[in-house]
């Protein structure tokens, strides 16, 4: 039972070497050439797909890094704005409403480049969810800088820093801005890691792209020799039984041919040898 165990691969390797041996000279030609060539097709293509992903990602991870900055000049517009009332509800000198002034200015594109960057998110999901989180920001932003308006136009009216609806609004402007670094730190966090997702993303193409050279080149190989092998079991195989048949002729003692059964051009040949034995 052992032995027919054994036997049957090469009883099946024999099949396949024999329904080689039918095909025709110009198709086994064919076949020899285009082998090789598939390993190097299949590596093509899988480099240009991960070309192609690694472009994807590499932009993901710029936008990232977009959208973090963007998201730390926000919180820079919101602090400074804050330091700058303060000043000036301290010491009643204009120069320190520049840095009001300037968030009032540069709120709304800072946003806005915000929402351009977050917009171009790959997914529903996470776009949805930064967008989302990036209202919220924006809600209490326009919150603060409302009731440092306020906090302005009381002092310019006269009220005292003491007073005590003024300390209210000083009291829920800082817990505005207390807020408003959370969310800003929540989000840089969650870029961190989704940054951290993508370049985990393109260093496990880069491998599989290695692993792909690799194994292409086993393949070019693997097939170049299946080639050689088949022409040598096919094309040289029949042009060593026609070459020895043609000795024996000239030896006198020429060894009978089968009638050949391809009507290929080398069969064309041995039909022409074999007539030669009538």
């Amino acid at each position: 039972m052992l032995q027919g165990v054994r036997d049957r691969p090469v009883t099946w390797v024999q099949a396949l070497i024999r329904q080689w041996e039918r095909v025709p000279i110009r198709v086994q030609a064919r076949i020899t050439i285009a082998l090789p060539l598939v390993a190097v097709i299949i590596s093509a293509l899988l480099a240009i797909s991960g070309n192609s992903e690694r472009v994807a990602i590499e932009t993901d991870i710029q936008r990232k890094f977009e959208v973090s900055a963007a998201l730390g000049g926000l919180s820079s517009l919101m602090v400074n704005a804050e330091t700058g009332m303060r000043g000036y509800l301290l010491t009643g000198q204009a120069e320190f409403l520049e840095p009001f002034d300037q968030a009032s200015r540069e709120l709304a594109p800072a946003v806005a480049s915000l929402r351009g960057l977050a917009s171009a998110e790959p997914g529903e999901g996470p776009r949805t969810d930064i967008l989302g989180r990036l209202g919220d920001v924006e809600d209490l932003s326009a919150r603060q800088m409302a009731d440092l308006s306020f906090q302005r136009a009381a002092v310019a009216s006269g009220l005292a820093v003491t007073d005590p609806e003024l300390r209210r609004h000083l009291e829920y402007g800082k817990q505005l801005m207390d807020r408003i670094r959370a969310e800003v730190g929540a989000m840089q966090a969650e870029e961190r890691e989704l940054l951290d997702a993508r370049i985990a993303e393109i260093n496990a193409i880069r491998v599989r792209d290695y692993v792909s050279v690799g194994l292409a080149l086993v393949a070019a190989l693997a097939t170049r020799f299946l080639a050689w092998f088949l022409f040598r079991r096919g094309i040289l195989r029949r042009v060593d039984r026609l070459t020895e048949n043609l000795r024996d002729r000239r030896n006198g003692s020429p060894t009978p041919m089968e009638a050949p059964t391809k009507r290929d051009q080398m069969g064309q040949l041995e039909r022409e040898v074999h007539l030669l034995d009538r």
